[in-house]
């Protein structure tokens, strides 16, 4: 996980279109200056607030929207035999 700098946000320095696309709503929505943000993985971005309280966005390619959830859904890795 990489957290973002303020240069990074001011030059909207990511690794993704899905990452541009939350940022750029980030941006737009949120006093961004007021949060620490962090790179998850290819489409997911992680914001905390000065109370360490923690939401995760996400980028849906088919609705082309910007959602959030508070924890991340853990995949099912075990399998049946």
């Amino acid at each position: 996980m990489k957290r973002l700098n303020d240069e990074d946000i001011l030059k909207n320095n990511v690794d993704t279109i899905s990452q541009f696309y939350i940022l750029d709503y980030l941006k737009k929505n949120l006093n961004i200056s007021e949060f620490n943000v962090y790179l998850v993985d290819s489409n997911k971005i992680k914001v905390t607030d000065k109370n360490d309280e923690v939401l995760y966005f996400s980028y849906d390619k088919e609705n082309k929207n910007v959602v959030y959830e508070e924890e991340i859904k853990e995949l099912d890795r075990t399998m049946e035999m």
